[in-house]
């Protein structure tokens, strides 16, 4: 079991990080394995990025691994039992709130916000400090912001950039002003023609939201396992889920 964080700014305990190298080998497809030698040297946090990019779908990996993290779960999985619902105390009931008041004002399915904010903040483990901003927006012109470190990939190297993230007043905003991104940007049509189909939805965000191929693939499994359709608003005979 995982004890503490390991990776990038983690605390890299040396057991923790020859599990974290044991998991990662087990999962590799391709290339040469990791020593487990319990550093977390460059070679280790390029290999937990490139998981967080091709197997969790995040489209800016902070190649940090953190007990119970999204990022863990998807390294050593576990057989779940299905239930027919998530329990509402899994997902915080302002997250829920914010996302069907997102709906309903520009139509993105909540489901699609939840499942988002699950995977771009790691249920909001990680979000710029200050910023309210679980998805990453980033800041232009004279809008609010914070400063921050982000990994992002130049010429096939992945490097660590300072970007200006938005600030939002609550996370309420960032996720108003993430429906109203998706519901007006130009290469977003195609997902906000699906509206009534989240599945097909989530799969339209692939190659625009994120350029990760398995994006869209990430969400839907966020969606099914969580099952985060129960908290759509009332779409053909769904039901309608208000806190």
């Amino acid at each position: 079991m995982l004890q503490a964080s390991v990776g990038q700014d983690g605390q890299n305990k040396p057991d923790d990080v020859r599990l974290v190298q044991a998991l990662l080998n087990a999962r590799r497809t391709n290339g040469f394995p990791l020593d487990l030698d319990g550093l977390c040297g460059p070679f280790t946090l390029s290999d937990i990025r490139r998981f967080q990019r091709q197997a969790v779908g995040m489209s800016s990996p902070d190649g940090r691994v953190e007990p119970g993290s999204l990022t863990l779960r998807a390294l050593a999985p576990v057989t779940p039992r299905t239930p027919a619902s998530v329990p509402r105390e899994q997902i915080p009931g302002q997250i829920v709130t914010a996302a069907q008041g997102a709906e309903k004002q520009y139509r993105v399915p909540a489901c699609i916000s939840i499942a988002q904010w699950i995977l771009e903040s790691d249920r909001g483990a990680h979000i710029p400090p200050g910023s309210n901003n679980p998805f990453g927006i980033k800041a232009s012109g004279s809008e609010p912001y914070v400063i921050a470190s982000t990994h992002e990939v130049s010429d096939g190297q992945t490097i660590v950039i300072d970007a200006r993230f938005r600030k939002f007043a609550s996370v309420a905003d960032a996720f108003a002003a993430h429906g109203r991104l998706l519901a007006t940007f130009g290469p977003y049509r195609a997902a906000m023609e699906a509206t009534d189909d989240p599945d097909l939805f989530a799969q339209r965000l692939t190659g625009t939201y994120a350029t990760d191929p398995h994006y869209g693939t990430a969400l839907r499994q966020i969606m099914r396992g969580s099952n985060l359709y129960q908290f759509n608003l009332e779409k053909k005979g769904k039901k309608v889920v208000l806190l």
